[in-house]
């Protein structure tokens, strides 16, 4: 794996922070009392000397590091012997015919300032290495939580799908019951109750292989609900799907869509619209009462199970879901969640 030692927006200026600290912390400026051009030169000096190699190999050693390339006590260490002895002995002297030498300068010079130097970049080094070791086990602790979370999403609805699968015994033997009243009077009707309710009952069992529900599964059944509980079986009169005719493949914890709407079909009077809006990474789905009857429509509401149907929903798409009920005249359920971009 190679490293990407391409600069970033903020190491220009690391650059010459390390410069000119390396610049003060030797007192070059106070014992000599640097001033004007010999300042200027002093700092460009540093700058090229210590600061360029040292931001570079730390870059380069932090990519060794985090590929597990070399270990964090040979990578850091050898960043500072090579920035240092590489800047006093080889960068310096190609700097001589540009910006000089002053004439006091001699190799004991060279010694002295290799070693303060090799001090204070070892101290700053130091302390760079423990916030790199602290941002790394920060993330780490980060993307173990993920994990974890992600992994309690699974299982959350892992449960709701094997929930959503074992049928309703009081709602299949009040259908079947009712189906058997019709046979004799209405069989066509009987026939397309019976449809819908194996519809319904194909709808509510998980692909093999699915982890979670789909937005399309959950509204084919209930679609199929819709026209289980209709006066003739055949269409969904007291549930209107706006802009729903063929619903994407977002995901959708399962058991919370058709336990919404269920409570509200059963009161037998009460009118449902059911539209979906989309955007910023966010869909919603919008429930709201049409009436005729305000206060039956409020009391159809209340009957909604919406702290639990809430909980399931943030169990499997996290704490941006929301299941909200709003408005004072006509109830209003607003059903949020994240979908993939």
């Amino acid at each position: 794996m190679s490293l990407n030692l391409s600069l970033k927006g903020g190491d220009l200026g690391w650059m010459l922070l390390v410069g000119a600290a390396t610049l003060v912390a030797n007192g070059t400026p106070l014992d000599n009392t640097l001033a004007g051009r010999d300042l200027f030169n002093a700092l460009a000096y540093n700058v090229l000397q210590f600061g360029v190699p040292a931001v570079l190999g730390l870059r380069a050693a932090d990519a060794a590091v985090d590929a597990s390339r070399l270990p964090a006590l040979l990578a850091y260490p050898a960043v500072v012997l090579a920035t240092v002895l590489g800047g006093v002995w080889v960068i310096a002297p190609t700097l001589y015919p540009v910006l000089g030498k002053v004439d006091w300068w001699t190799p004991m010079n060279d010694v002295v300032l290799a070693c303060t130097t090799l001090v204070w970049h070892g101290l700053g080094v130091t302390v760079y290495v423990q916030l790199r070791f602290s941002q790394r086990a920060q993330a780490r602790l980060a993307m173990l939580r993920n994990a974890a979370a992600e992994r309690e999403r699974r299982l959350a609805a892992a449960q709701l799908l094997a929930l959503q699968a074992r049928v309703d015994p009081a709602l299949l033997s009040e259908r079947l019951a009712r189906i058997d009243t019709e046979l004799e009077a209405e069989p066509v009707r009987a026939q397309a109750r019976l449809a819908a309710l194996i519809e319904l009952l194909r709808a509510l069992q998980p692909h093999v292989e699915a982890e979670v529900s789909t937005l399309a599964r959950e509204i084919a059944a209930l679609r199929a609900y819709a026209r289980l509980v209709s006066a003739d079986a055949r269409h969904t009169e007291r549930l209107h799907f706006a802009g729903l005719t063929e619903p994407p493949d977002w995901p959708l914890a399962p058991m919370v869509l058709l336990p919404l709407v269920r409570p509200l079909l059963d009161e037998g009077t009460t009118l449902w619209s059911l539209s979906l809006h989309a955007g910023s990474g966010m869909a919603e789905l919008h429930l709201l009462a049409l009436g005729p009857d305000r206060e039956r429509t409020r009391l159809a509401a209340g009957r909604v199970a919406l702290s639990e149907l809430a909980q399931r929903l943030r169990a499997v798409h996290g704490s941006e879901a929301a299941l909200q009920l709003i408005g004072e005249d006509f109830p209003l359920f607003k059903l949020s969640w994240p979908i993939p971009s």
